[in-house]
């Protein structure tokens, strides 16, 4: 049977906490430093890598959990990563947070049932999709609208307080003349 302090040894080489020191994104690989070596270029785990699949890789200085099956760090994954000083907890809550370093955040709060999507200054969206988009509820736009193509309105449509639906012309002439902007 081995020594209880060789076995204890092995488990502690087993899974360390380490830090991110290089990313090989074509690679899907990183390198981790621990106090006392650093690894070769090691995988991380995705949370799906099928037919659908999450990429989402560490950053420099991201602290890991790697696992080294038999203590072998050419077998190494990184297992997840870790909250730091460096790189805090997004949420303080029940939120679910997906933040990134430019400031742009997704987050939904199951408590107030709110998703909420931010984009720092000048960032952009795109919603493509060919087949159509609907949106259920009321829609607010804060903003100046571009439409290309019809805009179909199923009621009325009111600009500047007139209805283009119920508005009428007043002093308007039998005939060919052409009526003034509404008043």
């Amino acid at each position: 049977m081995a020594d209880p302090a060789d076995i204890q040894r092995l488990l502690g080489d087993l899974a360390r906490e380490g830090t991110v020191i290089s990313v090989d994104h074509a690679a899907g690989t990183a390198r981790v430093q621990f106090e006392d070596l650093i690894t070769g270029d090691i995988p991380w785990l995705m949370p799906r890598a099928g037919k659908t699949r999450i990429y989402s890789p560490p950053s420099i200085g991201e602290q890991v959990l790697v696992i080294a099956p038999e203590a072998d760090t050419d077998r190494a994954i990184i297992a997840g990563s870790l909250s730091s000083n460096a790189h805090p907890n997004p949420a303080q809550d029940g939120s679910t947070v997906i933040a990134f370093e430019d400031g742009a955040r997704l987050a939904y709060d199951p408590a107030t049932h709110a998703l909420t999507i931010a984009l720092p200054s000048g960032g952009t969206a795109a919603i493509v999709a060919d087949g159509g988009l609907s949106v259920t509820g009321p829609l607010s736009v804060d903003g100046p609208v571009d439409v290309t193509g019809k805009l179909t309105a199923s009621d009325d449509v009111v600009g500047g307080g007139k209805s283009l639906k119920d508005h009428v012309h007043d002093k308007v002439q039998p005939g060919q003349g052409v009526s003034g902007k509404p008043l």
